[in-house]
């Protein structure tokens, strides 16, 4: 359908970055108004909801200025991004030396993710057993960007994530793939293409499924809650159900302290070696 003659490219991202965000904004100060606050400055909470709420005959100054207040100022960005306990990679590798590593990334689509909860993720990733830092050359960095792109990109490739764990194990060629589906017939697709990256035929004798007693006890969908700190919190889900679709492939190079992008779909990359 053709966009209509009076559309307004502006008008129509404004509007929609404002009803997304005041929904976000909503749910972070329910407490201050509930659905029906129309504005407040009486107390600091009201007041920084007031300031928070982008309206509809704001500038683009004022909206950038709206954001920057909610995520970096009031510091909400920070939930973007799951805290990670580790250590830096130089002296990571300085500890390990290792093959060339391919990591594929996955997340939820913005519009799926359910209230209350952050996206849900997914990373596959592989050795190149037959390479190392000094032997892989730029050639074949686009090879593997183009296969990538072909079995994950034309079209979005949608892992369906379950709650069955199926394992699939072959060091030889460097697969000790760990994956969260919903079915055997799932698991068996997601291995089948992350191996035609490298031309690799699947052995299913290879595929193993570690399956709890009752899944949906071990696993609930809906966590429990716990009193901290005197408040009831959620619990972090285990093994939600969701569909997880291909953002990028980058591959890990041991004396590199930054992954080389090899294919982005997410535009989080300034310069993948193979372009959408």
């Amino acid at each position: 359908m053709a966009l209509p003659s009076n559309f307004n490219g502006f008008e129509h991202l404004q509007d929609t970055i404002r009803r997304v965000q005041n929904l976000i904004v909503r749910d972070e100060f329910f407490d201050v108004g509930g659905d029906s606050f129309a504005g407040d400055i009486s107390t600091g909470r009201a007041s920084l909801r007031t300031a928070c709420t982008l309206q509809d005959d704001d500038s683009a100054d004022m909206l950038q200025m709206r954001l920057w207040l909610f995520y970096i100022i009031l510091k909400k960005a920070k939930d973007l991004h799951p805290n990670i306990y580790g250590i830096p990679t130089t002296a990571f590798q300085a500890s390990r030396k290792f093959k060339p590593q391919i990591e594929l990334y996955f997340l939820e689509d913005v519009q799926d993710v359910a209230t209350g909860y952050n996206a849900v993720a997914g990373e596959i990733s592989f050795r190149l057993m037959n390479e190392t830092s000094k032997s892989i050359s730029t050639s074949q960095l686009t090879l593997l960007g183009n296969k990538i792109k072909q079995f994950f990109a034309t079209p979005s490739f949608v892992w369906k994530k379950g709650k069955e764990l199926y394992s699939y194990a072959d060091w030889n060629r460097g697969y000790q793939l760990q994956l969260l589906c919903r079915n055997e017939t799932e698991a068996r697709r997601v291995v089948s293409s992350v191996l035609s990256i490298q031309n690799h035929n699947p052995e299913w004798k290879r595929l193993k499924l570690n399956k709890a007693t009752n899944e949906s006890e071990a696993f609930p969908t809906i966590p429990e809650s716990e009193v901290i700190l005197g408040k009831s919190r959620k619990l972090p889900r285990t093994r939600p159900i969701a569909d997880v679709r291909f953002q990028y492939g980058a591959l890990h190079l041991h004396g590199l302290p930054n992954p080389i992008c090899l294919f982005d779909r997410s535009y989080a990359f300034p310069n993948p070696v193979v372009k959408v």
